[in-house]
């Protein structure tokens, strides 16, 4: 079948709305656009011939990913596409997600798409166009080579005997079916022609290359331009073996140079390297993965001819765990009025990512603190929770044996309290989740567990005195590897109870009594279509500032995701965000647009607040929001009904595009279009201005 490549775009762009109340946005946590998973392998092509480079990412989990890159040759920006490689579901049924590289086999002048992994190597022929790729399986090519590499085969592809046609190398892995030496590579020439491969083995193509141990992941790139390939073999341990290439295009000589990558960090293990001009400077820069997902891009800051490799942090930034089976909790640790996040790790110890925006707009930081060190054991799930009341944030851990660990924080140092949960113990897998679920102002607490029948619920009578009681929670059906969570989700008063569950998804109570008095029902609407891959542990927090609680999902593989909450606000909350942010603006349709799209915007009345309603609306809300507002005041004292309001639309780099009003506005509602026509099909922000205030939201345009 022909993939109509536009229309599954659409689609990839519209997964963003999981649901119609939830909008995924990976720039939260993926500023650079790309998500990673576990021991990733990059992988550089035009695949759109639009003269930038695209990203195949393969790693540990059930598919090759593809982001297109959005952005230009010299400042790349990358979309998930999830559509480009719909057909080519990965996994290890069938198929492969390890290792992917693409090469024009057929001579066809389109890429064609070759995936190492638990099936050896997987040729999928593209026989669409330069800019339509269709994928179509292809079981001959490789299926004598099949034989001899194991199933966890890395491909480099180049021609090595420059006679006009594609060869092999393959580095040979840890093969869990038995196979080849791990850490050897493997030649195979190209007897056949360009158009109709035949490989055969050929040793003399890896003649010098040693035995690398355990893997080998070979690139191959002309990196000292002299016109022949040289190769780079990443490994299962923390540095490079380079081998460059001092015979001819003909006859490679791989003679190993140990000086040219040994200012490559050596502090991750499994380095999968890929080599591309990513900044369009005209010379190689080298990219790779390592075992917990991290891509680290290496500029050459050198020439062509005689290349340097020098770090650059700002390519591929992520924010997530350093290992596995991330965890999720909220609060204001360092009191400077926006939502820091703690994690658990797989390892035992406590991660913390200070938030550096603001209230607004949230960029996350993995910042060492004084409970960095803190290791209560393996599969921590900590939580921040003022238990001692004395205004500052304790943590409170689960683990994988199923205890609590308590941590009372005094002025920032941080000593285990081992009386208040020593007799609890859930037999696995504890996951503390705390609320005032009856209203008299103490911390109850749920703890999930691996096993249903485990999972148990302590009422605090006072004083922090837990005793069970499960009337509190009655009418709710626990899973297996419970994740629970509490928050108000609907904006009524009182707290709901979500869980996460193994395969991702999550479980929603309403609570449909009162904060004092819960009653439980089922709600199997409000996350539907709402998944990670494995282990789902949800948080909420708002995270823009406009008064709802936005989710925030830890998952097994390190990753966070962000939704955005687009539920109606009830008016008793629109009162405090008119207050706090000030203005709405949104665009009326879901991303992506085609073309055309609406902007709304609405501009609260300024006046009839000021001057009479302040004061009680200081009285509703905490001390922050208090200095915070009168801060505002002082400095927005030209705000009135009538007041100008621009709207421009900006590109990626920050250039003024458009200008969609510029007048004096009244309180009120508005609608304002945006024609694209004139546009080619990217990101752009589009922003608001009033008086002292300016909002700056995105917008995706695909025609």
């Amino acid at each position: 079948m022909k993939i109509n490549y536009l229309f599954f775009l659409v689609v990839m762009l519209v997964d963003f709305l999981h649901s119609q109340n939830w909008l995924r946005i990976d720039s939260i946590f993926n500023p650079s656009g790309v998500l990673v998973q576990n021991f990733s392998a990059p992988f550089f092509c035009d695949i759109d011939r639009d003269r930038d480079f695209d990203l195949f990412l393969g790693s540990s989990g059930d598919r090759v990913e593809f982001f297109e890159n959005i952005g230009s040759r010299t400042n790349p920006k990358f979309l998930r596409d999830t559509t480009l490689l719909h057909f080519i579901y990965s996994g290890t049924s069938g198929t492969n997600s390890y290792y992917p590289v693409l090469a024009d086999l057929d001579n066809d002048k389109d890429y064609d798409l070759i995936i190492g992994g638990f099936n050896g190597l997987l040729y999928y022929k593209n026989i669409g166009d330069t800019l339509l790729p269709e994928w179509q399986r292809d079981t001959v090519v490789f299926s004598l080579i099949n034989q001899m590499i194991g199933n966890d085969p890395k491909p480099a592809f180049a021609d090595l005997d420059a006679d006009g046609d594609l060869d092999l190398l393959v580095g040979i892995g840890e093969s869990l079916l038995g196979g080849p030496t791990p850490g050897i590579t493997i030649g195979f020439r190209n007897v056949g022609s360009p158009s109709h491969p035949i490989f055969s083995i050929f040793t003399g193509f890896v003649t010098n290359i040693p035995d690398i141990g355990r893997n080998s992941y070979p690139t191959l790139g002309d990196i000292d331009n002299d016109g022949d390939f040289d190769l780079l073999l990443g490994r299962d341990l923390q540095s490079f073996v380079y081998m460059q290439n001092t015979g001819t295009p003909q006859y490679p000589i791989w003679t190993q140079n140990n000086s040219l990558f040994s200012g490559v960090e050596t502090n991750t293990y499994w380095k999968n390297p890929t080599f591309c001009d990513l900044d369009g400077d005209s010379d190689l820069d080298l990219i790779y993965g390592q075992s917990a997902g991290r891509l680290y891009f290496y500029k050459n800051i050198g020439t062509a001819n005689n290349p340097v490799f020098q770090y650059d942090p700002s390519y591929f930034t992520t924010i997530r765990i350093d290992g596995n089976a991330s965890t999720v909790s909220f609060a204001d640790f360092d009191f400077d009025g926006d939502f820091d996040l703690l994690s658990g790790i797989w390892t035992g110890r406590f991660q913390y990512f200070k938030n550096s925006g603001n209230r607004f707009y949230p960029i996350f930081q993995l910042t060492s603190t004084s409970f960095s060190n803190i290791n209560p054991g393996s599969y921590s799930s900590p939580v921040f929770v003022d238990l001692d009341k004395d205004g500052d944030f304790d943590i409170v851990s689960g683990v994988l044996n199923g205890r609590l660990f308590y941590y009372v924080n005094n002025n920032g140092t941080f000593t285990q309290n081992t009386t208040i949960f020593s007799t609890i113990n859930v037999n696995g897998f504890s996951v503390p989740a705390f609320c005032d679920i009856d209203g008299d102002e103490d911390h109850d607490l749920l703890i999930g567990a691996e096993q249903s029948h485990n999972v148990r619920f302590y009422e605090n009578l006072g004083n922090n005195q837990f005793v069970e009681n499960y009337l509190l929670i009655s009418g709710v059906t626990f899973p297996n590897y419970c994740r629970p969570t509490f928050s108000d989700i609907d904006n009524d008063g009182d707290l709901d109870l979500i869980m996460g569950k193994i395969d991702g998804t999550l479980i929603y109570y309403e609570n449909k009594g009162t904060k004092f008095s819960p009653l439980w029902v089922i709600n199997d609407t409000i996350f539907k279509g709402i998944k990670v891959k494995q282990n789902s542990h949800p948080g909420f927090a708002d995270l823009d500032g406009d008064g709802r609680k936005d989710l925030v999902i830890g998952e097994y593989d390190g990753n966070f995701t962000f939704f955005k909450n687009l539920f109606a606000i009830p008016t008793s909350v629109v009162k405090e965000k008119d207050f706090t942010l000030g203005f709405n603006l949104e665009q009326n349709y879901p991303n992506p647009f085609n073309t055309r799209t609406k902007i709304r915007f609405s501009i609260p009345n300024l006046d009839h607040k000021i001057n009479g309603k302040i004061e009680d609306f200081l009285d509703e809300i905490n001390s922050y929001h208090k200095i915070n507002f009168r801060e505002k005041l002082n400095s927005t004292n030209d705000f009135s009904n009538s007041n100008n309001v621009t709207i421009k639309i900006f590109d990626v780099l920050g250039r003024e595009l458009a200008v969609l009003l510029d007048q004096k506005m009244e309180s009120g509602t508005y609608e304002i279009e945006f024609d694209a026509k004139n546009l080619p099909s990217g990101v752009y922000t589009y922003q608001l201005r009033f008086s002292n205030y300016k909002q700056t939201k995105k917008m995706i345009l695909l025609k």
